[in-house]
């Protein structure tokens, strides 16, 4: 594991990218100072005038209805495309996964359809296949890590589509302890930086490594991924400990993960702010639970 910095998400590798902790924190002060110094009525006008009006108005056109979505030529996910794409990743290599992805691509479908309709449906396929014996652990593990380096490859494309203003908004997002997979995290991880978030991320954190980075960055948003049951013994406690250690006094958590897409209701008594399956839904609620909590601590 790379030492003695931030951890930053970065999709170009096949791991995870830093960023130099001294500018990074040189940053944070600034950003503090300018917000210490300034007068609070010039920083509500300013917070609502650059960042939450245009946030919203990106959000509105990302909800776009049918029609209108149909007008642009864009089409949903077919049932044959999902198991075209279960074939190749059991049955093929890397290259051809990718390439029929790009080639979905390249057939008007939109790169939101692919990361949260396409890519999780094939993974779920694949996950119901091994609970029937279909297919083995390792396929289940070799397919979803072709899953995941196709998307690396499109990360580029689906980044440039960032029509939201730039926001000083940072997230740490972590697999509930555990966890085996991350492909889920890295879709979420993927539409959290096209928004304008800076992103944390690291798979093997241990928990002493975390409360160390809370304990010394500033987070507005800490999202755990929720993969099985058995993960949600103790979650609460893990939220309020880590909410104890964090730098900033009033983040956010959000819970979330594919055990939430099938069951949320097992999520009824789990103590944190934002609960979505979806990603684009918990990026626009945790802006607005921030932006709250950022005008609270100027009272």
């Amino acid at each position: 594991m790379r030492q003695n910095s931030n951890i930053l998400f970065d999709p170009k590798d096949t791991c995870w990218g830093t960023e130099d902790a001294e500018n990074s924190s040189q940053s944070n002060t600034n950003n503090q100072k300018t917000f210490a110094d300034k007068d609070p009525v010039d920083i509500l006008i300013n917070m609502l005038d650059q960042e939450i009006i245009p946030r919203l108005l990106v959000s509105h056109k990302a909800k776009a209805p049918l029609e209108e979505l149909a007008s642009t030529g864009q089409r949903n996910i077919q049932d044959s495309e999902v198991e075209l794409l279960l074939e190749i990743i059991l049955h093929g290599n890397q290259e051809d996964c990718t390439d029929l992805i790009q080639k979905f691509a390249a057939k008007n479908i939109s790169m939101d359809s692919i990361y949260l309709d396409l890519i999780p449906q094939t993974a779920r396929k694949l996950g119901l296949m091994w609970e029937e014996d279909e297919c083995s652990f390792t396929e289940v593990t070799i397919g979803l890590w072709r899953l995941q380096n196709a998307l690396y490859g499109l990360s580029k494309d689906f980044q440039s589509q960032n029509n939201a203003p730039m926001a000083n908004l940072n997230a740490l997002l972590l697999p509930a302890p555990r966890s085996q997979h991350t492909l889920g995290l890295f879709i979420v991880v993927e539409f959290f930086r096209r928004a304008g978030w800076r992103v944390w991320g690291e798979p093997n954190l241990t928990p002493e490594e975390v409360n160390n980075l809370i304990f010394s960055q500033w987070f507005d948003v800490i999202g755990i991924s929720i993969g099985f049951e058995e993960q949600l013994d103790g979650l609460n406690e893990m939220i309020a400990s880590l909410r104890a250690r964090s730098m900033n006094p009033h983040v956010t958590f959000m819970v979330g993960g594919p055990l939430f897409s099938t069951s949320p209701e097992l999520f009824d008594n789990v103590e944190a702010e934002i609960k979505s399956a979806d990603a684009n839904d918990a990026i626009r609620r945790a802006e607005i639970l921030v932006t709250d909590n950022r005008l609270r601590s100027l009272n």
